[in-house]
C-alpha cells in the first residue's frame, strides 16, 4: 500500500515539474516578442499574403523605397543615390544646417507616433537610422510632386523614363509615409523660404494624383483632409460625393451578367457625375458613372481594396464597387455592351483583357459589408420576372430597329386584314 502511494507521489511530481517547465517555456518564449505596435493609429501595411500572393507585383515597389517596410532592398537602392542628390538640390534651396536640424527635430519629436503608423515592428532600424530614412523620403516626396508639377522644367536628376515607374510607386500601400509628417515638413521648409502664399501639401498631392476624371474638385471635402497617408488620400478621392447609402451584412449578390440583364430588358445609361460608386437602378434603368481604365489601373485599385482589407473592412467601399463590376462582367460581350453603352473606356487592347482583370481583381477578397446590396436585389427581381423577359425579347426580336418594327407592324395588320377577309368569305357562303 506505501509502495502504491510513494509511486503515485514521485508520479504527481513528475507532472509537476513538467507543467512548471512548460509555463516557464512560454513565459520565456512570451518575454522574447517584440511588444505589438499600438493598434488605434495603425493603417500602414503588409498587404496579407492572401493577397499578395495572387498578383505580387502589383503590391511591391518596382523602383523606389518609401519608409521602412522595404527599407534596405537591394533592388532598389539604385534610387537611395537619387534622394541624397535631391536632398542636395534641397539644401541648396535657402536651406541651412540649423533649418535641417529643426526639419530633424520635428521627426525625433514625432517618431513614436511615425512606428506606429506601421502594421510591422522596427526594432532592428535604430532611432538615428529611422529619422534619417523619413527625412530623405519625407524631402524626395514633397520635391518631386512640386518639380512634377512644374510643366516646364520637370522634375530634376531624374530620367524621364523614371517618372511614371516612381509615381506609380508612390501610390503602393506598403510604401507610405505618415501624411501627417510630410505636411509638418513640407510647412516648416515653406516658412524657411519663406513661400508665401504657399500651395498646401494636399492641394498639391491631389492634383498630382489627378489624372482620374473623379479626382477633380475635392480640395474642400473633409473626407479628403482626413487622409491618413497618401494611398488613403486617393481612396478618400474616389469616394468623393458618394451616396448616403447604409452598409449591411446582407450580402446579396448580383446573380446576373449584363449582356443577361439586357435581356429581361434593363437598359444601360452612364450617369454624369465623377464619383464612380454612384451606382443607381431605377424603372429598369441602371445608370453606372464612367470608368476609365488604363494599364496602371489595376496596381492603383488593388493597393486601394488592400487598403480597405486591412483598415476598413466595414466601409469598403471600392471592394463593394470592384465585386459589383465582377458580377456585372462575366465575359466580353459584357464589357462590349458597357463600352458601346459609354460606361467604360479602356486602354487595354480587347474587351477580354479587361473582362478577365475585373474578375481577378476580386480573388481572395473576403466579404465584410455590403453596399450595393439593395441594388443587386432589385435587379435579380427584375430579372426573374417571367413578364420582363418576354418584353424584352419581343422587343430584341421584332422591334430592334423602325425598320424591323415597321415591318412587323405591317405584317400584324396584313395578318389581321387577311384573317378579317377569310372571316367574311366563310360568312358570305353561309
Amino acid at each position: 500500500m506505501n509502495i502504491e502511494f510513494e509511486g503515485a507521489r514521485a508520479s504527481n511530481g513528475e507532472d509537476y515539474d513538467m507543467n512548471r517547465n512548460i509555463v516557464t517555456r512560454l513565459n520565456s518564449m512570451v518575454d522574447s516578442c517584440a511588444p505589438q505596435q499600438g493598434l488605434s493609429e495603425c493603417c500602414i501595411y503588409k498587404v496579407p499574403n492572401l493577397l499578395r500572393n495572387v498578383k505580387p507585383e502589383a503590391y511591391t515597389p518596382q523602383l523606389i523605397s518609401i519608409g521602412p517596410l522595404h527599407y534596405g532592398d537591394a533592388k532598389l537602392q539604385i534610387m537611395q543615390r537619387k534622394k541624397l542628390i535631391c536632398f542636395r538640390e534641397f539644401k541648396g534651396n535657402r536651406m541651412s544646417d540649423e533649418r535641417i536640424m529643426d526639419l530633424v527635430k520635428i521627426i525625433r519629436n514625432k517618431e513614436k507616433n511615425i512606428r506606429q503608423y506601421y502594421s510591422k515592428n522596427f526594432d532592428k532600424i535604430g532611432s538615428m537610422d529611422f529619422i534619417e530614412m523619413i527625412l530623405l523620403d519625407a524631402v524626395f516626396i514633397i520635391e518631386f510632386i512640386r518639380e512634377s508639377d512644374d510643366f516646364e522644367d520637370g522634375p530634376k536628376n531624374l530620367e524621364p523614363w523614371m517618372m511614371s515607374d516612381i509615381k506609380e510607386d508612390l501610390k503602393l500601400l506598403e510604401n507610405q509615409l505618415p501624411f501627417f509628417i510630410i505636411q509638418e515638413i513640407y510647412d516648416e521648409v515653406d516658412r524657411a523660404r519663406q513661400e508665401f502664399p504657399s500651395i498646401p501639401f494636399l492641394r498639391l498631392a491631389t492634383f498630382h494624383f489627378g489624372k482620374y476624371t473623379f479626382s477633380q474638385g475635392v480640395n474642400n471635402d473633409p473626407k479628403v483632409k482626413e487622409s491618413r497617408h497618401l494611398t488613403d488620400l486617393l481612396r478618400n478621392v474616389m469616394r468623393n460625393g458618394v451616396i448616403k447609402r447604409r452598409f449591411t451584412f446582407d450580402n446579396i449578390k448580383l446573380k446576373y451578367s449584363a449582356v443577361m440583364l439586357r435581356k429581361a430588358g434593363v437598359r444601360f445609361r452612364v450617369a454624369k457625375e465623377k464619383c464612380l460608386l454612384n451606382i443607381r437602378f431605377e424603372k429598369g434603368v441602371l445608370e453606372i458613372p464612367r470608368l476609365e481604365v488604363d494599364y496602371s489601373f489595376e496596381r492603383f485599385v488593388r493597393n486601394i481594396m488592400a487598403l480597405e482589407q486591412c483598415y476598413k473592412p466595414f466601409e469598403a467601399y471600392i471592394c463593394n464597387y470592384i465585386k459589383f463590376l465582377d458580377h456585372l462582367i462575366n465575359s466580353a460581350e459584357d464589357v462590349d455592351l458597357l463600352v458601346e453603352k459609354g460606361i467604360i473606356l479602356h486602354w487595354l487592347g480587347d474587351d477580354a483583357a479587361l473582362s478577365s482583370m475585373i474578375n481577378k481583381l476580386n480573388e481572395n477578397i473576403g466579404d465584410t459589408s455590403a453596399y450595393y446590396d439593395d441594388i443587386c436585389d432589385k435587379m435579380n427581381v427584375h430579372y426573374e420576372n417571367r413578364w420582363n423577359r418576354l418584353n424584352a425579347n419581343l422587343r430584341h426580336v421584332y422591334f430592334p430597329n423602325i425598320w424591323r418594327g415597321t415591318g412587323t407592324v405591317a405584317a400584324a395588320i396584313l395578318l389581321i386584314l387577311t384573317l378579317i377577309q377569310t372571316i367574311t368569305s366563310v360568312k358570305s357562303v353561309f
